[in-house]
C-alpha cells in the first residue's frame, strides 16, 4: 500500500500492528514458472524496424521487462537467471529496464525458455509472433520485399495493434 495512506488507515485500524518488512530481501528466481507469470504481466516482446546507413530495412527482436527503480535488485536477479540482456536506467530515474536485443540471446535463450515455460495470457500470442519473425530473420541474411512485408504485417498485429486474440 502507499505509505502516504498509512497514517489515514492507522486512524481507522488502530488495533492492527504494522508488519516490519526486511530491507534485506533475497530476490533470487527459484521457479521458472514464477518468471513466466511475471513476464505475462510485465514483459514485452516486440520487433523493431530500422533502416541502416545503406538504407536497407532491418528488423530487430527485443524482449523487455520494465519495473520501478526500487526493483533494480529483482531485475538484476532476472538478468542473472536468464543469463542474457542488459539493464537500462532511463533518464527519468523512476524505472529500470531489462533489455534483450541481441539476436542470438533471443534465439538461444529467450525463445527456448518461453517454449519450455509457456506464457498463459494474451502475451502468448505476441510471443508466437515474435517467434514467427525470428524464423524469417534466422533463415534470411537478406530480406526481400516479400519478407519485409510479411514481418510488417506480423509486427502490426503485435501488442497494442492486436485485433485478433485466437491462435
Amino acid at each position: 500500500m502507499n505509505r502516504k495512506s498509512l497514517n489515514k488507515l492507522s486512524k481507522y485500524f488502530s488495533d492492527i500492528v504494522p508488519l516490519q518488512i526486511s530491507t534485506k530481501r533475497n530476490n533470487n528466481i527459484k521457479d521458472p514458472y514464477w518468471l513466466t507469470g511475471f513476464v505475462d504481466a510485465e514483459g514485452c516482446f516486440y520487433v523493431k524496424p530500422k533502416r541502416n546507413k545503406l538504407n536497407i530495412f532491418r528488423f530487430y527482436l527485443s524482449f523487455r521487462l520494465t519495473q520501478h527503480s526500487r526493483d533494480l535488485l529483482l531485475i538484476n536477479n532476472i538478468l542473472s537467471f536468464l543469463n542474457c540482456g542488459l539493464i537500462e536506467l532511463p533518464n527519468s530515474k523512476k524505472s529500470v529496464r531489462l533489455v534483450v536485443d541481441r539476436f542470438n540471446d533471443n534465439i538461444n535463450k529467450i525463445i527456448p525458455f518461453f517454449k519450455n515455460y509457456p506464457l498463459l495470457s494474451v502475451k502468448r500470442l505476441d510471443f508466437q509472433d515474435f517467434c514467427k519473425v525470428s524464423c524469417v530473420l534466422k533463415e534470411k541474411s537478406f530480406l526481400c520485399e516479400e519478407d519485409i512485408l510479411k514481418i510488417k504485417v506480423i509486427k502490426s498485429n503485435m501488442n497494442r495493434g492486436r485485433k485478433f486474440f485466437k491462435e
